[in-house]
C-alpha cells in the first residue's frame, strides 16, 4: 500500500482508499492537502505543521491550549472543521471561567517538552500510519491507526484534553512526561538519518535511553519539580516491546505505566530481533562515543522491568475496528464453538528464544495432534488459520496469552472478546493485575506445563467456565479505550449496528437465558470506566505513595 515518501501505490483499485506516506497530503497521486495530526489539534488555537503545532498569535504551549497573561479569551476554531470537533474538545483547563480546585483529582499536569522529544519524531515518521493512533486521509476522513504502538499519541491527547489536566504546576498530584520512546524505535530510529541520541546508528533502544536521560536534564533545568520529590510524582509511558526494562536507573523512582509487567529483578533482553537486544555487551562495547565512552549498559541497571508497588501494566491501544464483532460492541453472543485459539505469529520464521519458545511449542502439538480435528481448536497464522480475527475471537472460549518479543497484546485481544485468557508467561503481571483479580476471569498455565496445556483446560470445569466468563463480562470494558469522543462516537454507532444484525439478533432472542453463551453483549457506556479512566483512578489511589 505505502510507496518511498510521496508517493502512493496506485496500483490498488479505483475504490480502495489510497495512503500517502506525508502525513498532510492525500488523493489518488499525493497532492490533496489534508489535515496533519497533531495530540488535541492544537485546541484550535493553532495549525497542525506535521505533528508540530503552529500556535495563532497569543496562544502558546505544546498543543496551543495557554493564553499570553492579559490577553482575552479567543474562540476555538474546533467546531467549525467537524473533522476535528469528531476526535477532540478543548481543554476544559483552558476555559474560563478557570477550574475550580475542588475539582476530581488527580490533577495532572503535562509538561511542554522540547518538540525534540515528540513532535519533531512525528514530522520525521515515514508513514502517517505509524506513531499514533488516529489519522486523516482524503477529504479529512478519519481512520484508526493500527500501530502497536499507538497508545503513545492517543493517551498525550487523552490528557490534553482530560478535565483531569491543570496548568498550574502547584496543584498538581502528577507530571506527564510526553515523551514518544516507541516512535523513536520505529520508524524513526530505523529508517531516518536524524535525530539522534547521541551518535548515529546502534541498538534503537540506546538512542532511547539516552534521549530519556536527556528530558530530565531539561526538565531539571526548566522546572524545579522533578528534586522536589525525586522524580516520584512523575509519570512515564513505555509501550515499546520489553517495556520499560531498559529504562535509565535515573527515573526508577518514577511512575512507570508499561504494556510488560516482566518481575524478574535482574534480567537481560529476551527480544529476538537482535537490533533492540539492550543487554547485548557487543552493542555496548561497539556503540562509544565522546558523550559516552563507556557505552549505555551502566545506566539502565539495579532497577527491574515493573514494581508493582510504583508502576502499572496498562492495556494495548485497540481501535473499534479490532474487535468489531464482539459483543462488547453489542454483537449478540455467539456460540462458544472453538476450544482453544490463537492466530498469530508462531515462530516459524524465528529465533528459537522468540516467546520463549512457548508459542511454538503450542503449535507443534496443535499441528501433530490435529487438533483442528481432534479438539476443535484453532492454533496458527493466517496460513493455518483463516476467518475474520475477531469473529473468531467471539466464538472461541479459551484464548492463547504469550510473549512475543516481550509484550503481547494476546491478552487485551481476548478479553474484549469475552474469551478466557490462558497466560502462560511466568514471572509476568498481566494487564491491570494490581488493579483486577485475574485469575478471577483467566486461566494461568507454567511454562513447564505448556505439553500438558490441552489437558488442564479440558479438566476446567463447566460452571468455572461459566463463572470466568460472567466475571470477564464485569471487566472488560476496562480493557479498552472509549472515552475519547471520537471512540466514544464510534462505538456507540457500532453497538447500535450490531444491535441491528438480524439473524444473531433473532437466535439470541429466542434462546432461553440460562443457554445464552457468555459474556452477554455490552449495554453501557463505552466512555465510562474504559482504561483510561482505570488509569486515572489507580493514580488517584497512589497520590499518597508519591508523597512518601
Amino acid at each position: 500500500m505505502y510507496g518511498p515518501k510521496g508517493y502512493c501505490n496506485v496500483s490498488e483499485p479505483d475504490w480502495a482508499p489510497t495512503m500517502c506516506s506525508p502525513d498532510d497530503l492525500g488523493g489518488k497521486f499525493c497532492d490533496e492537502p489534508v489535515e496533519a495530526f497533531c495530540p488535541g489539534a492544537c485546541s484550535g488555537h493553532g495549525f497542525c505543521d506535521l505533528g508540530f503545532c503552529r500556535c495563532y498569535e497569543g496562544y502558546y504551549g505544546h498543543d496551543c491550549a495557554r493564553r499570553k497573561a492579559g490577553l482575552p479569551l479567543q474562540p476555538s476554531d474546533i467546531e467549525q472543521r467537524a473533522w476535528l470537533s469528531f476526535h477532540v474538545r478543548e481543554p476544559p483547563a483552558a476555559l474560563e471561567p478557570p477550574p475550580k480546585p475542588t475539582r476530581k483529582r488527580p490533577l495532572i499536569y503535562v509538561y511542554d517538552l522540547d518538540p525534540l522529544y515528540n513532535a519533531r519524531l512525528l514530522q520525521y515518521r515515514i508513514v502517517q500510519t505509524w506513531c499514533t493512533h488516529r489519522h486523516y486521509h482524503t477529504g479529512n476522513t478519519s481512520t484508526w491507526s493500527a500501530t502497536f504502538y499507538g497508545l503513545e499519541a492517543a493517551l498525550h491527547e487523552h490528557l490534553l484534553i482530560s478535565e483531569h489536566r491543570t496548568f498550574d504546576p502547584e496543584e498538581a498530584d502528577y507530571f506527564y512526561v510526553p515523551f514518544y520512546g516507541a516512535c523513536m524505535i520505529y520508524p524513526v530510529a530505523g529508517w531516518a538519518d536524524y535525530p539522534w541520541f547521541w551518535t548515529p546508528g546502534g541498538p534503537r533502544v540506546m538512542q532511547v535511553i539516552n534521549m530519556i536521560r536527556e528530558i530530565v536534564e531539561w526538565i531539571d533545568k526548566q522546572y524545579p519539580f522533578w528534586k522536589r520529590r525525586g522524580g516520584r510524582d512523575h509519570i512515564w509511558l513505555f509501550t515499546h516491546d520489553e517495556g520499560s526494562c531498559w529504562a535509565p536507573s535515573v527515573i526508577k523512582d518514577s511512575v512507570w505505566l508499561t504494556h510488560w509487567g516482566r518481575l524478574d529483578p535482574e534480567h537481560t533482553s529476551n527480544t529476538a530481533f537482535v537490533g533492540d537486544n539492550y543487554t547485548h555487551h557487543g552493542h555496548a562495547q561497539d556503540m562509544v562515543n565522546w558523550k559516552q565512552p563507556e557505552g549505555y549498559i551502566k545506566y539502565i541497571k539495579g532497577h527491574p522491568c515493573y514494581d508493582p508497588q510504583k508502576d502499572l501494566v496498562v492495556p494495548n491501544f485497540k481501535s473499534p475496528p479490532h474487535y468489531l464483532r464482539s459483543p462488547l460492541q453489542s454483537t449478540p453472543s455467539k456460540p462458544r464453538d472453538i476450544f482453544f485459539f490463537f492466530k498469530g505469529d508462531v515462530g516459524k520464521h524465528r529465533l528459537p528464544h522468540y516467546s520463549r519458545g512457548i508459542r511454538q511449542k503450542i503449535y507443534k502439538m496443535a499441528i501433530e495432534q490435529d487438533w483442528a480435528n481432534t479438539q476443535q481448536s484453532l492454533i496458527g497464522d493466517g496460513g493455518n488459520v483463516h476467518g475474520d480475527y475477531s469473529d473468531l475471537l467471539s466464538r472461541s472460549q479459551f484464548c492463547l496469552v504469550a510473549p512475543g518479543d516481550g509484550w503481547s497484546p494476546r491478552l487485551e485481544d481476548a478479553v474484549l472478546h469475552g474469551c478466557i485468557p490462558v497466560i502462560i508467561a511466568d514471572r509476568v503481571h498481566a494487564v491491570f493485575e494490581s488493579v483486577l483479580d485475574i485469575d478471577s476471569f483467566a486461566v494461568r498455565v507454567a511454562e513447564a506445563d505448556v505439553p500438558r496445556v490441552m489437558e488442564i483446560l479440558r479438566a476446567v470445569s463447566d460452571i468455572k467456565i461459566r463463572m470466568k466468563q460472567s466475571r470477564l463480562g464485569q471487566v472488560w470494558h476496562r480493557y479498552r479505550y472509549g472515552a475519547l469522543p471520537g471512540l466514544r462516537s464510534d462505538l456507540l454507532k457500532n453497538m447500535e449496528l450490531n444491535q441491528r444484525e438480524p439473524m444473531l439478533a433473532e437466535a439470541a432472542n429466542n434462546t432461553p437465558r440460562w443457554k445464552v453463551s457468555l459474556p452477554r453483549p455490552f449495554k453501557g457506556d463505552p466512555g465510562v470506566d474504559d482504561a483510561f479512566g482505570t488509569i486515572i483512578q489507580w493514580l488517584h489511589s497512589r497520590i499518597a505513595y508519591t508523597r512518601g
